[in-house]
């Protein structure tokens, strides 16, 4: 990340690219947050407190960890708005990897 806070301005546009055609107004964030509050509860939080961060960072107030956990946030409501998985970040970084069905793994 080699400009964090721009980082988290263009991870708020896409988030709310994808909401834009998963049908969800975009204009407002508290109508934004009561659209997801419906099916998607679980990152609903994520969202506010990246949104948060988001607001701050426009006004160079943040450090680089809290930008940080403003990108985790936004890819907890990407994955989920995407229907991915629901693991956080770094209990996917830790599962082993599976292979699709009838795949052979390397040879020895």
């Amino acid at each position: 990340m080699n400009e964090p806070s721009p980082a988290v301005s263009e991870a708020d546009l896409l988030v709310r690219a994808v909401m834009a055609k998963r049908g969800y107004i975009t204009e407002d964030f508290a109508q934004q947050a009561s659209d997801l509050s419906l099916r998607h509860s679980r990152t609903l939080e994520h969202y506010r407190q990246a949104h948060e961060i988001s607001g701050r960072a426009a006004g160079s107030r943040v450090s680089i960890q809290e930008l940080r956990q403003a990108m985790t946030h936004y890819h907890a409501l990407f994955d989920d708005l995407l229907g991915g998985d629901q693991r956080p970040l770094r209990a996917r970084a830790r599962a082993p990897r599976t292979r699709p069905h009838g795949t052979a793994g390397p040879r020895r």
